[in-house]
């Protein structure tokens, strides 16, 4: 594979994720007007996507060891594909709910695949730098999703945003079918029998490595994901604004997010991997001191809320690439095993993040959601200066080391 097609899978892989939930974070309001349910049933629209593409990694990535990348990037494209249209035609909150969940599934095997695959062809820092590649083209894409289901809701109704991510799980589909070969080095046939796995899963969690990337995941996804989930209620309802200009906030937050892996690449490159995430630690500090400082002031806006989101995005953008790759980068032969495991715990810990929101929403009130953005991002930060410094980069064998 070229340098340019493994961005390009890459990319889409990991942007089933923002798609499946961004493309939709508008439309939230309406669908909860549609069914007439809840806020805190609408939000497990969601958070059991979320849950099931956690839960679900624990089995994608052995498949992945022991299938291939290959058939389970298929299959996850063509899951996320279907429960998309299943979706689109669901008659009542519950049906929508179960379809999200099985999208949560494709999204899983997409994500385990596309991090697996950068471990497969490239040692640590080179596999970093074509992440965050991958993660530049990805905020260009995703910058236009918001306002683009904003749009689609406004003009044809919440229902062509599921419309319009089937029609993405179909190209990417196309694209795995098409153009990509099997990237694993070697299929490992008891990957999926259950003592062995379990095996697998507890030698990877006792790595110091892998609990540390897996816990600056697991910090900075909770605080993104909960915010996201419970925004559209706030900056819609609460501040007035239109979809298309909630939108545009969201599209706001992704040019800094781009910004972010444009830093990370630049600092990588310059100072190494342990020395970038410092810095996007102390970023992301002073994001959670924007958010948590002005709530305790009673001085939030529309305008205050969208500046501490695209200051916590930047630092996101810096560490989140080195995330994906760190976790896996300490298990060449098991890397899909590794990024399954790690993606279970950052999703698990934003189902919990979404739930609270949902659960402890106050109709009007910034509260809950810039506290618990705010500390969830300077625990984030906090990983990012102790633990990362410590077991951030370990040494790899040279003979598990390989490039294209």
């Amino acid at each position: 594979m070229g340098p340019a097609l493994v961005v390009l899978v890459v990319t889409l892989g990991t942007a089933a994720q923002p798609v499946g939930t961004d493309l939709y974070l508008a439309a939230l309001p309406a669908i909860r007007n549609d069914y007439g349910a809840p806020v805190s049933v609408v939000q497990l629209t969601l958070a059991v996507l979320v849950f099931s593409f956690g839960l679900s990694q624990l089995f994608w990535g052995p498949a992945a060891d022991r299938f291939g990348r290959r058939p389970v990037f298929l299959a996850g494209f063509a899951l996320f594909a279907g429960a998309a249209l299943i979706g689109s035609m669901a008659p009542s909150i519950h049906l929508l709910i179960a379809a999200r969940a099985l999208q949560g599934l494709g999204i899983a095997a997409t994500m385990v695949c596309a991090r697996a695959l950068v471990r497969d062809l490239f040692e640590q820092q080179r596999g970093t730098h074509v992440m965050t590649v991958a993660m530049s083209v990805l905020a260009c894409l995703v910058m236009t999703v918001p306002a683009l289901g904003a749009a689609l809701a406004d003009a044809f109704g919440w229902r062509a945003t599921l419309y319009t991510m089937a029609a993405f799980g179909v190209a990417g589909a196309l694209l795995v079918a098409l153009r990509v070969p099997e990237t694993a080095h070697a299929l490992r046939p008891d990957a999926l029998q259950v003592a062995p796995l379990f095996a697998v899963y507890g030698r990877i969690a006792r790595h110091p490595t892998f609990r540390s990337w897996t816990l600056l995941n697991a910090f900075g996804y909770a605080a993104n994901f909960g915010f996201f989930s419970s925004s559209a209620y706030l900056f819609i309802e609460t501040f007035g604004l239109s979809r298309v200009s909630f939108g545009l906030v969201i599209g706001g937050a992704s040019v800094s997010y781009l910004v972010g892996t444009f830093l990370c690449r630049r600092w990588i490159a310059a100072h190494g991997i342990v020395t970038t995430v410092r810095w996007a630690g102390r970023l992301t500090l002073v994001g959670a001191a924007a958010f948590i400082g002005l709530e305790l002031a009673n001085s939030h806006t529309a305008a205050t809320l969208a500046g501490s989101l695209w200051l916590m995005l930047l630092a996101y953008g810096v560490y989140q690439p080195c995330g994906h790759v760190g976790m896996a980068t300490p298990f060449p032969q098991q890397a899909g095993a590794a990024s399954a495991l790690g993606g279970f715990v950052f999703a698990v810990a934003a189902f919990l993040s979404g739930a609270w929101m949902g659960w402890m929403f106050e109709s009007g009130s910034t509260r809950v959601l810039a506290l618990t953005t705010g500390v969830l991002s300077a625990l984030a930060g906090l990983t990012c200066l102790t633990f990362l410094q410590r077991h951030g980069q370990p040494a790899v064998p040279a003979t598990s080391q390989s490039t294209t």
